[in-house]
């Protein structure tokens, strides 16, 4: 049952810290049924006005695997260097955002290398963490934390299709399927540092093929198999038909180079 209003303002407000003497800000944010309590620093107004306009946009695209369960805090971090300690990754100069069940942390664009973020921008990476929150509400609906052994390209591919992101062929392509570089595929975090474009494109492609070739009501009913407590390989195969193993040799031989 979704907490009261109420409750989650104190939950908020505890969570709120002080900067430079200044408390943060947070508000209440209603897209439909799905709430969200915004938290910033006062430097973010205009972030946080483009965030909450961007909600609007973003959830109904995100809602596409089903209805947000339970309230997502979306924290502006005035810095990369306070996402990565909020996201416990370091070394990544690329990540703009990071998500978890009930909360999306995000690097306020005005300290992105360009120093903004259009609408359509801000919108795609809204949705793109608004459905890892849904994909990890539903296949944990217990909150039991459990990532039910999803790899990366299927997380990661699903957010990005979903948010309508784009992902240009790399030069690193040919060389994975050819067996020259490491796979992006069966090992991804290796990768991750020196080629991320490559992993986060083969994702892209990898989660494409699988909803081209099996629709989409295949793919809720895997999400819906992980929420019964299956995990991830056992789900797949009973909504898909077919062995993880055996989907990702058909896309190595079979998907197109260009997504």
């Amino acid at each position: 049952m979704r907490p009261s209003l109420c409750a989650l303002l104190v939950i908020t407000s505890a969570c709120v810290h002080a900067r430079g003497g200044q408390p943060a800000l947070f508000e209440t944010v209603a897209v439909g049924e799905a709430v969200f309590l915004l938290q910033y620093q006062p430097e973010d107004i205009q972030s946080a006005r483009q965030v909450r306009e961007a909600l609007e946009r973003a959830v109904p695209a995100a809602e596409r695997w089903g209805r947000i369960l339970v309230p997502v805090v979306v924290t502006i971090h005035p810095t990369h260097q306070a996402l990565e300690a909020a996201a416990h990754r370091e070394g990544f100069p690329w990540l703009r955002a990071w998500a978890r069940p009930a909360s999306v942390d995000l690097q306020s664009p005005r300290t992105w290398s360009r120093g903004r973020a259009s609408d359509a921008g801000m919108t795609q990476i809204l949705a793109h963490e608004l459905t890892h929150c849904i994909m990890y509400q539903w296949a944990a609906p217990d909150r039991s934390g459990s990532n039910r052994g999803v790899p990366l390209w299927f997380r990661e591919g699903m957010a990005s299709v979903t948010a309508g992101q784009e992902h240009r062929p790399t030069s690193s392509e040919a060389g994975w399927r050819s067996k020259e570089k490491g796979d992006p595929l069966a090992a991804p975090e290796a990768l991750l540092e020196s080629d991320s474009a490559l992993v986060y494109a083969t994702a892209h492609r990898a989660f494409h093929f699988l909803l081209a070739s099996y629709g989409e009501e295949r793919i809720r009913r895997l999400i819906a198999g992980m929420g019964d407590g299956q995990e991830f390989p056992e789900a797949f195969h009973m909504a898909v038909g077919i062995s993880v193993k055996d989907f990702e040799g058909d896309f190595r031989r079979h998907a197109p180079r260009d997504g």
